[in-house]
């Protein structure tokens, strides 16, 4: 009898399979260096989602992390498709996203003369980074999707080019994944927070990306029902105590009106949010220097030099803290009986719809958007001087609907690929893409990714037709503005072509065309291109506001 030849798992085949069994989702741009990869995976129907430029599969898997909770692989080829990710990888790693990025590398012989040693330039990026061999590649890929998930972070894994028809190794030889040790507060750092939070007349509760996490807004709402703090929240912690006593978005997105209801608090406590330039207007949000913190790290508490910080997981040391809190039998501050008293008049009916050029004012095309989106609304933004506007005039109903991929690393040009992986992780909701024409015109090659890729939803342009926030920055101070001007870009006639349903804004009346699109309830994506007048700048766009 003759016998068949012992047929081998492939280092290919053995990706697919725990690929497969660890995530539902791929996003990825074909390459030399992935092909077999990515051919493996749609050859099986598996969910896979094709863009048009490399950091689009990025900000895709970072977006859908965002807007689902699940981890998702982005995946290029060797060189410049690896390359091409480099922002988004830089924006992932600071934003604490967990995804595994998979990429083709050089031959297992060595570099050829087009290859560059893209391990040094992950590691420069502050990413883990991880060498696949046919003898590893099963403990290398398994531990990728540990240290992920358990780290918060993208984790790169680089697959040399000739090992993928190879035998892939003995699936046995994976030693189990050892999970970070977080730090822990002690009794009397928890005491100390305690003792002040109860003390307090005022004590105001700030939450952050921490809080979204580890799943802790419950509990952080039931520390301030404790006590009667207010709430303020980050930009990626929209909403995440459910809370009515809240003051909104905290720092440059704060209405000038509410921060005299800001400088009232007589305590800050600030949960695993990052206390930046922008997050404290350059320290200046809080009247108060007692304030404490309770963060992994005090990598980001770079303009509160005298608030404490207790480094501890939250979901270790929330519930002590309200044990804490309870113990000293707390009676609620007044705060919130007070905060209407406190929170100014809003200006926007006094301030003129539009400017001397004739186009709109953009905080009053940020309040009647609000009016007219969907409640079940998922809206995700590049970066830019709008998004102000956004963030002080949305109603955003949890962080999963306010997605901004970028702002970690101050960067424009991501929102396009971004909507791409929100879209996909969540298609029951309307999704709307906001962008400035600055970013738009950087993300253009995935603006029909989006169209393509979308039941429902919009693409927003505030088209100014100039790089608004350098504008009110640096102009300002003296800088010649020849090069913050851009040519007009009319962005209706760009998405209609590629698919979507142009409607132009160029007065406060024609948002009606949108509206009544809306309602028709049609299907596609709306592009909708707004004229907005460079003569608005919000305050946060002081010079030096973001630096």
């Amino acid at each position: 009898m003759v016998q068949s030849p012992v047929q081998h798992t492939t280092v290919t085949e053995e990706m697919i399979r725990i690929i497969t069994q660890r995530v539902d989702r791929v996003f990825g741009l074909m390459g030399n260096g992935n092909v077999d990869l990515i051919s493996g995976l749609t050859s099986q129907g598996f969910g896979f989602t094709g863009v048009h430029h490399e950091v689009a599969a990025v900000t895709a898997a970072d977006a859908y992390y965002r807007a689902t909770g699940k981890l998702a692989i982005a995946t290029a080829t060797y060189g410049a498709g690896f390359t091409n990710m480099a922002t988004g990888l830089a924006e992932a790693q600071l934003a604490r996203i967990p995804m595994v990025v998979v990429v083709g590398d050089a031959p297992s012989t060595g570099r050829r003369p087009f290859d560059i040693d893209q391990q040094t330039v992950t590691v420069g990026l502050n990413i883990p980074v991880m060498t696949v061999s046919a003898e590893n590649v099963t403990s290398t890929l398994t531990r990728a999707f540990d240290m992920a998930e358990d780290g918060q972070e993208p984790v790169m894994v680089l697959v040399p080019y000739d090992l993928g028809n190879l035998p892939a190794g003995d699936r046995s030889s994976y030693e189990a994944y050892e999970p970070i040790t977080q730090p822990t507060a002690t009794d009397e750092q928890l005491h100390m927070i305690a003792q002040a939070l109860v003390t307090a007349k005022r004590p105001l509760i700030l939450t952050g990306g921490g809080v979204v996490r580890t799943g802790t807004g419950q509990l952080a709402r039931q520390l301030g029902d404790a006590v009667g703090a207010v709430f303020m929240h980050s930009l990626t912690a929209s909403n995440v105590c459910g809370t009515e006593h809240s003051l909104g978005i905290a720092g440059g997105f704060t209405p000038e009106h509410k921060l005299p209801a800001v400088h009232a608090a007589d305590m800050v406590l600030i949960l695993g949010a990052t206390t930046n330039a922008f997050q404290t207007r350059k320290g200046a949000l809080f009247a108060t220097d007692n304030i404490y913190r309770i963060d992994l790290s005090d990598r980001w508490n770079q303009t509160l030099p005298t608030a404490q910080t207790v480094f501890a997981d939250l979901t270790d040391a929330l519930p002590r803290l309200l044990h804490a809190v309870e113990s000293l039998q707390p009676r609620p501050s007044s705060y919130r009986q007070e905060v209407a008293g406190l929170i100014g008049a809003d200006g926007l009916d006094q301030e003129p719809v539009y400017g001397t050029d004739g186009q709109l004012n953009p905080r009053h095309v940020a309040a009647k958007l609000n009016e007219v989106l969907p409640a079940n609304r998922q809206v995700v933004l590049d970066g830019g001087h709008y998004i102000t506007w956004i963030g002080e005039r949305f109603d955003i109903p949890d962080p999963a609907s306010l997605i901004a991929v970028g702002t970690a690393f101050q960067s424009i040009g991501l929102g396009f690929g971004s909507a791409v992986g929100a879209s996909v992780g969540s298609p029951e909701k309307f999704t709307v893409c906001i962008s400035g024409d600055g970013g738009g015109q950087m993300a253009l090659a995935d603006l029909g990714t989006f169209i393509n890729q979308t039941d429902r939803g919009a693409v927003i342009v505030f088209n100014d037709a100039a790089y608004g926030a350098e504008i009110h920055q640096y102009a300002v101070q003296g800088a010649d503005p020849t090069a913050m001007y851009l040519p007009y870009v009319d962005f209706a006639a760009v998405g209609q072509a590629m698919g979507g349903v142009g409607i132009t804004v160029e007065t406060i009346e024609d948002l009606d065309y949108f509206a009544q699109w809306l309602s028709s309830g049609t299907d596609g994506v709306a592009v909708v291109n707004i004229r907005i007048s460079t003569e608005f700048a919000h305050p946060a766009m002081r010079p030096g506001a973001t630096g």
